[in-house]
């Protein structure tokens, strides 16, 4: 058995190493890293095994196959083959690869996305698995995946950022959830740490905060001026709790952004201001140099911060992204796990509000969760509600917090409106032309048209 294993980021190759290292992905004769670079322009960035630092997460496979190398100047993130080219593209992989004609096993990212759809589809008798490294484990997918690929589904591995906190999609599925452990990765973010020695992270007393940013601007989640503020707004946020220097880290796959509003914020402040240019995980600094203090909005770093180390956090934003996310987003779970933290939410009722905004999301697919969803959003307060559920959407679905009726209740009133009323004028219409041809003027009348013809 070859297994392949599918990542996109450093930070996704090293919790499938920590998976690898915790006994989560089995034995397979051969392990296979499949990088695909998801930078919008992978010429310009770092593939994740070109990154210094990355020779221990290489170290758990027992080589490394570039989908770049196969596609050329085609993104594996939007490329997708044709069905009738599927069986030549499965030959094709097994000689490239060198997978030979013995049975093949995926560990992809979500599946419903390419390139790991598009892999699924070519390897059709692959089992499945998935692993996740962030906060988005949780919640549902926004697709679902095509039948053959859900009944290969095996397992969801993933890191262990809110422990007890049971992943949507195995539940939706029927599928097994296997969590990582604290241990084995982060024992892994150490060696990493070893080898690349991350100087970038001030090496004195001075009380500091690391900002983590991403790349919102880039998912059109907020435009560029306003994730440069929402930065600035971290910078303020630490400078409050005692920080005399922040040092942000944005994230690997962001475009250059708006440092003006940031840097004048720390003049304010009159603190210092750090920015990193580093493909780096943010998580490796994390373990190499402890800060003070880690604000962000929410990013897996800040929750690896938070569950993982036991170093104090603080989310910014989590509010205006819950105003801005549609209702479906992907994003929409760990936005709210982030953001129901800062509410004290934890344990059953932190499960409770994720499976409410999860129903919001996907409601055709979860439909049996409805009951659920109604006894947990009648306990949240309003001004909550509407930034777990959409407001659109809790009128649409009839649920706590609704503003006037739903659609389909609208369209039923309107036709139902239409209705009485066209029994009510019918009836006077008919009876108006009935004594008009009565009066004999219907008669006059015809007669003058034949006249004049």
């Amino acid at each position: 058995m070859t297994q392949l294993v599918l990542a996109s980021t450093l930070f996704a190759a090293a919790g499938a190493a920590a998976a690898v290292d915790a006994g989560l992905l089995g034995r397979p004769q051969e392990r296979v890293l499949l990088v695909s670079n998801a930078a919008p322009v992978p010429e310009l960035a770092p593939a994740l095994d070109e990154i210094p630092g990355c020779g221990p997460v290489l170290a758990r496979f027992d080589r490394v196959v570039h989908l770049a190398d196969l596609l050329g100047g085609l993104h594996p993130h939007v490329w997708s083959p044709r069905d009738t080219d599927l069986p030549v593209l499965e030959r094709l992989l097994r000689t490239v690869w060198g997978l030979g004609e013995g049975p093949v096993e995926l560990v992809v990212e979500s599946p419903t996305v390419n390139p790991a759809a598009w892999l699924a589809r070519v390897l059709r008798s692959a089992p499945l698995t998935v692993h996740s490294d962030g906060l988005m484990a949780y919640g549902p997918w926004r697709r679902e995946p095509a039948l053959h690929a859900r009944q290969r589904l095996r397992a969801l591995v993933h890191l262990d950022l809110v422990p007890g906190l049971q992943p949507v999609t195995t539940r939706e599925l029927g599928f097994e959830a296997r969590a990582v452990p604290a241990e084995p990765f982060l024992g892994l973010l150490d060696e990493m740490a070893q080898e690349a020695r991350p100087r970038w992270w001030p090496d004195d007393e001075v009380p500091t905060a690391l900002l983590v940013g991403q790349y919102l601007a880039a998912l059109e989640l907020l435009s560029a001026a306003e994730e440069a503020e929402l930065h600035a707004r971290m910078v303020r946020r630490a400078a409050a709790a005692g920080a005399r220097r922040v040092v942000l880290k944005p994230h690997p796959s962001a475009p250059p952004g708006l440092l003006a509003p940031v840097r004048a914020a720390a003049d304010r402040e009159g603190i210092e201001l750090v920015v990193v240019d580093d493909p780096l995980p943010a998580e490796v600094a994390l373990v190499a140099h402890p800060p003070a203090l880690v604000v962000g909005c929410f990013s897996t770093a800040t929750a690896t911060a938070r569950t993982l180390l036991g170093l104090p956090t603080e989310a910014v934003g989590t509010e205006l992204l819950l105003q801005r996310l549609e209702a479906g987003n992907s994003n929409r779970v760990p936005v709210a796990i982030v953001h129901a933290w800062a509410r004290g939410l934890a344990g059953d009722r932190l499960q409770e509000v994720v499976d409410a905004v999860a129903y919001g999301m996907q409601p055709r697919r979860l439909a049996a969760w409805r009951e659920r969803a109604v006894r947990t959003l009648t306990s949240v307060p309003d001004d909550e509600r509407g930034l777990y559920v959409p407001r659109e959407r809790l009128t649409e679905l009839a649920l706590p917090g609704a503003r006037g009726r739903p659609p389909h209740e609208r369209r039923r009133w309107r036709r139902a409106a239409r209705r009485a009323l066209l029994s009510v004028v019918q009836p006077l219409v008919r009876g108006a032309v009935t004594r008009w041809r009565g009066s004999g003027h219907a008669a006059r009348v015809a007669a003058l048209a034949r006249g004049a013809s």
